[in-house]
């Protein structure tokens, strides 16, 4: 028998590696415990002022493009099974009326993180303090109806979705991304601003160097993003339906399928290059066994929140690549499927999502209740041995599935954002994103 050669990590990939197995441990840790008027709110040992203030600089030289990956974000953070069940729960974005009023709110919010000193008393010190107890609120409340609550590891993984994109994915954005120290200073900002949001230490991504926070992210979007954009359910249609619905008269190339289309684009789905450098498409390697994402997986399963939609995270959590289509069948393929599937997982099989044998009805149950699957409907699962033949299914194909509208708007939101690198462009999408702040800030003041 032959042994295969151990893997040889670089010192980035060693520390990323340990980090993310290290938050995936913490499910059972609450963000925050107790009541809103136990909280502390304080800055951390490590803040530096002057770093701080040039992250919030950086936020103000590339605010077009930060903000398009933040509306991106939105559907990412939003594609995570157990945290969208809790957001429905609040009852506060539920509808088109429900998701301006909250999202509104959201944009002042972090529009006072960004723009204000922060000192005790400050409107983003209180804006600060205001979201944390929100979040407390709604985890204490989640938890009495046993859809588990806010822990760490979503708080860190929230991180992300403000700094993720902007970080690793700087040139699809239009941002300016040659001047290490104001990345660095970015990456600070974020560091605090998760440290007052209730992310302790040990699972604030940001604290780390460039170059390990850079893989960190590369981790969480192979085996965290990808899969779960791939996996639509019905409440993340609903949910991230409502917010586009929500803003459609403000802005303008918005559509559901051209964000999702943007945010698939954005996280190197397949199928979804279009008009990018192909040469800076990048997926790490593999770094997490089977045997780890098991692990992962089967420490969440009998968990409040995660119980209740684990097929999911089983699809999620995979040590190989795969790409998921939904597919019309006929009839008659379609109550064959369980007798004649290829159980090895073989590209472009009928293939059950489940782990072990004893949890497949079970879970495809789930899943198919959850993707809100047809009866003449089977998910596609496509296994892809290595970063290399991953590759190989990249283009834009999927842009021709769109209506001509929403190509449309993916072509010009491409196009505005390229244009952020040239002094005209930039001036023009300020222009226009400042007549657009404009407007939604009136939409607060109502």
């Amino acid at each position: 028998m032959t042994v295969p050669p151990v893997m040889e990590l670089t010192e980035e990939e060693r520390e990323a590696k340990q980090y993310f197995k290290h938050l995936f441990t913490a499910f059972n840790q609450p963000c925050d415990v107790g009541t809103g008027a136990e909280l502390e709110t304080r800055l951390p040992s490590w803040f530096v002022e002057a770093k701080f203030k040039r992250g919030q600089k950086f936020f103000s030289d590339n605010r077009f493009g930060i903000l398009q990956a933040n509306l991106c974000s939105l559907l990412v953070l939003l594609a995570d099974p157990k945290g969208l069940r809790i957001l429905e729960h609040t009852g506060k974005s539920n509808t088109t009326e429900t998701a301006r009023k909250r999202y509104v709110s959201t944009f002042m919010h972090m529009n006072d993180w960004y723009e204000c000193e922060l000192v005790p008393g400050s409107k983003s010190w209180k804006s600060l303090s205001q979201v944390r107890r929100m979040h407390l609120s709604a985890s204490n409340s989640a938890k009495k109806r046993q859809l588990g609550f806010i822990s760490q590891p979503e708080m860190a993984l929230t991180t992300f979705g403000f700094m993720g994109f902007p970080l690793i994915r700087p040139h699809l954005l239009g941002i300016r991304y040659d001047n290490r120290e104001d990345r660095e200073a970015f990456i600070h900002f974020w560091a605090v601003i998760g440290f007052m949001l209730g992310v302790h230490d040990e699972h604030n991504m940001c604290l780390f160097p460039l170059e390990v926070v850079e893989m960190i992210c590369h981790l969480t979007i192979r085996y965290v993003f990808i899969p779960s954009l791939q996996l639509e359910t019905q409440l993340l249609r609903h949910m991230m339906g409502a917010i586009v619905d929500a803003f459609t008269p403000y802005m303008p190339f918005v559509s559901y399928e051209s964000v999702m289309f943007l945010t698939r684009r954005l996280v190197g789905i397949p199928g979804y290059q279009y008009a990018l450098d192909m040469e800076k498409e990048y997926i790490c390697r593999a770094l997490l066994t089977k045997e780890e994402l098991d692990a992962i997986v089967e420490y969440m399963a009998p968990r409040d929140g995660y119980r209740q939609v684990v097929a999911m995270y089983r699809a999620i959590f995979s040590e190989k690549l795969r790409i998921y289509t939904v597919k019309d069948l006929p009839d008659e393929v379609n109550q064959n499927y369980l007798e004649t599937v290829d159980s090895d997982g073989t590209n472009g099989t009928y293939t059950p999502v489940a782990g072990e044998e004893e949890q497949k009805p079970s879970s495809e149950r789930q899943i198919r209740e959850l993707l809100g699957l047809k009866h003449n409907q089977e998910l596609v699962v496509t296994t892809v041995d290595n970063e290399s033949e991953w590759a190989e299914y990249r283009g834009d194909t999927k842009l021709q599935h769109l209506t001509a509208r929403d190509q449309t708007n993916v072509r010009m939101t491409a196009f505005t954002l390229n244009n952020c690198y040239s002094k005209i462009g930039r001036f023009t999408n300020e222009m226009a994103l400042s007549f657009i702040l404009y407007r939604i800030k009136q939409l607060h003041n109502k």
